[in-house]
């Protein structure tokens, strides 16, 4: 009945599930109290962990009034160093890219002289010859015909002084008049020039009475290498024909393009050092042989030539290299700076004046020549003043931030 006293199995499923309850409410509140003290700990240990990251991200530089401070720990971590500014004579250098150059006075060019075919060749590019060698043979109807006509005019001579002679021998016995003697001396005259004017042909052609007729040798003029070949057996060939080109590559020129700028600095006989594109550590010494007289209207630049003697290491002409020519007129009493102080800020030239170990201004400076090591200044800074000469990118970095 409603409302009316329960029976015992009744009370018993109402007991079984008061515990039941009592028991997930039990469970539930374990696992918050447990949730809640790993949030409480996550929250200390994040706390904790954000207020080093905040303590470390503190020491940093500090732009303030338009100087940069900094602590002592920032200082050694980005090798800040500090230098004076100095007076003393400056020997500008100017910096240029050139290009490796044959040196005319040591390339032969050797043609053929005259119409024929390649008969045989003996050098190939990369040989190495001496004064004469011979490099290929050309057979020449030219020739041929030039070398006959030296055999023809000495056998018309050796005939002309034995006449010579007998009119001679009858003169002296009255057995001829001194007319007759006079002809065959004119006629010796005669037949002596036309044999000179034999060789003399010949030899243009670059044969000789003495060689095989009909055959031009090829022969370098100077000692060098082989450094082209156009001819090969067989080939027909004018007398215009250029079939070798031999140079000496121990003697060389660098072709370099001086800015009109530039030049004030540069004169004949200035030491040059020469720093090939593919071989970066080496230097190679040369001399300025020669300072252009016309500036190039579209480029504002003149051409300057440096002869190099005897290069420790093989050039190859056409090869890039770097140039740096040592200037021998010297600045006087000119402010210098070390080129590692410098750095451009929105495209001016910048350095760190130090008011402290610990604080540095930003300076614009107007920056005048330079050489490998250092910059003229020509105004920004003075004399004694003390700049930062290392870790300088650090600092830029902070007028960026």
């Amino acid at each position: 009945m409603e409302g009316g006293p329960l029976s015992s199995g009744q009370c018993g499923t109402t007991v079984h599930a008061v515990a039941l309850s009592l028991s997930k409410r039990t469970l539930w509140i374990g696992t918050a109290a447990i949730a809640g003290v790993a949030l409480t700990v996550f929250a200390v240990s994040r706390s904790h962990h954000d207020t080093k990251a905040h303590a470390i991200a503190r020491d940093v530089p500090v732009l303030e009034g338009g100087a940069i401070s900094f602590s002592d720990a920032f200082k050694t971590r980005a090798g800040l160093e500090f230098g004076t500014v100095e007076k003393q004579p400056f020997k500008p250098a100017v910096s240029v890219v050139g290009t490796v150059a044959f040196n005319p006075t040591y390339v032969a060019a050797i043609g053929t002289r005259l119409r024929g075919f390649v008969r045989q060749t003996h050098k190939q590019e990369g040989d190495t010859v001496k004064p004469g060698d011979a490099l290929a043979e050309v057979e020449s109807a030219e020739l041929g015909s030039a070398q006959t006509s030296i055999l023809e005019a000495k056998a018309r001579l050796d005939a002309a002084e034995l006449n010579v002679k007998r009119e001679r021998e009858l003169l002296a016995n009255q057995l001829t008049t001194a007319r007759e003697a006079e002809i065959a001396e004119a006629d010796l005259s005669s037949q002596r020039a036309t044999l000179q004017a034999a060789q003399q042909r010949t030899k243009v052609f670059g044969g000789d009475h003495q060689g095989q007729l009909g055959v031009f040798v090829m022969r370098s003029p100077i000692a060098g290498q082989v450094v082209e070949r156009h001819v090969v057996p067989g080939q027909s060939v004018d007398g215009d024909f250029i079939g070798y080109k031999v140079a000496n590559l121990d003697h060389l020129w660098i072709e370099l393009s001086v800015f009109e700028r530039d030049l004030a600095f540069v004169m004949r006989g200035d030491p040059v050092e020469v720093n090939p594109v593919a071989a970066p550590k080496v230097r190679l010494p040369a001399v300025v042989a020669h300072v252009g007289e016309i500036i190039e209207e579209a480029t504002r630049s003149t051409q300057v030539r440096v002869a190099i003697d005897q290069p420790s290491v093989h050039l190859r002409p056409g090869q890039s290299v770097h140039a740096t020519i040592i200037s021998n007129r010297a600045t006087e009493d000119a402010l210098q700076i070390p080129r590692d102080a410098v750095v451009f800020v929105d495209g001016n030239a910048t350095v760190f004046v130090a008011d402290t170990d610990t604080r540095v201004r930003p300076v614009t400076v107007k920056l005048g020549s330079s050489n490998r090591e250092r910059y003229e200044v020509l105004s920004g800074v003075e004399a004694g003043q003390r700049i930062a000469i290392a870790g300088v990118f650090a600092l830029k970095s902070e007028l960026y931030r």
